[in-house]
């Protein structure tokens, strides 16, 4: 069975850009889905580590994690994920951390999750920030195209692109409804098949996947903004293709 162990460590410099520098030093932070606390490598002495706090569903990342920087707060969140936690408990809330936090940040998670499990979540997380608290999470636009962010990548790289690479092969109304609506709505990828705005009932807490499916979720930047009224949705910084949704905490 795959550990689920990220090697990525870009996250503080893209945080950072699009938070516009906030003050790290002596901020409460919440690294949701933070994996071994790959954010840490990037901040260097930009962040205190005991105020870090990585809350993620995989055990042995967050082991390693430990390892790595002891002075941090690494908590397991045995929630289901058919992908990453397949023996996890369906709906398990956010634990109560007994603090609240002033940054809350999600790198790559809610482009793992159906839409009714990202506004359950998101809603969770907003009610344990600090009173000028902010979240900021990722999710994918299918229609971005990926080579402004990486160069080496040909112009035209998107997830439409390869959608429509995949309709080439062989029709799909899926993919083509995809590519008709790619400018107001969303969709999810199983295992390389398209649903294109599935219910609630197709939400990973609402029925069984198979263990470690894979499970992508892709959301235009305008749907997301009229998800979150008032959000502030930016596209990606390079080298990441990810938008980011930034939000403050609720009155």
């Amino acid at each position: 069975m795959a550990t689920h162990i990220s090697e990525r460590q870009t996250q503080f410099s893209y945080f950072d850009q699009l938070l516009r520098g906030p003050v790290w030093n002596g901020s409460k932070i919440l690294d949701f889905g933070g994996n071994v606390g790959g954010f840490l490598v990037g901040a260097g002495d930009q962040v205190d580590h005991e105020d870090y706090w990585c809350l993620d569903l995989t055990q042995a990342a967050l082991d390693q994690g430990r390892r790595n920087f002891p002075r941090a707060n690494f908590v397991f969140y045995n929630r289901y994920s058919s992908y990453f936690n397949p023996n996890g408990v369906r709906n398990l809330p956010v634990p109560n951390l007994g603090l609240n936090f002033d940054i809350i940040l999600a790198f790559s998670v809610f482009t793992h999750t159906h839409r009714k499990e990202m506004l359950e979540l998101v809603e969770q997380l907003r009610s344990m920030l600090a009173a000028q608290g902010v979240i900021a999470f990722t999710f994918s636009d299918p229609s971005y195209d990926r080579s402004l962010s990486d160069p080496a990548l040909p112009p035209g790289t998107g997830v439409i692109s390869m959608f429509e690479w995949e309709q080439a092969k062989g029709p799909s109304p899926e993919i083509e409804g995809m590519a008709q609506t790619n400018h107001r709505t969303w969709c999810v990828e199983v295992d390389e098949k398209l649903y294109v705005e599935p219910g609630d009932e197709f939400c990973q807490q609402e029925r069984w996947g198979k263990p470690e499916e894979s499970y992508c979720s892709y959301f235009t930047a305008d749907y997301m903004t009229s998800l979150f009224p008032g959000a502030t949705v930016l596209p990606p910084v390079s080298p990441e293709w990810q938008h980011c949704c930034i939000l403050k905490k609720t009155e």
